[in-house]
């Protein structure tokens, strides 16, 4: 049996994101893991900065990229 890890395919933008703000990366951890899943198919399916910084901002991650 395969097992696979949901978080191995973290978007880039999100992973980018997360990894160079040490309390962002702790608040995502800390989401239960439909919530995780929930973001990782938005960031996923983004097609535009605005949608990125929409996300970004539900997540509680107050700077836009």
């Amino acid at each position: 049996m395969i097992h696979y890890d949901p978080m191995s395919q973290l978007p880039f933008e999100l992973a980018n994101t997360i990894s160079q703000n040490p309390a962002a990366l702790d608040a995502f951890g800390r989401l239960p893991g439909q919530e995780k899943s929930h973001y990782m198919t938005g960031f996923h399916h983004v097609n535009s900065r605005s949608e990125v910084n929409t996300l970004l901002s539900e997540l509680g991650y107050p700077d836009s990229i």
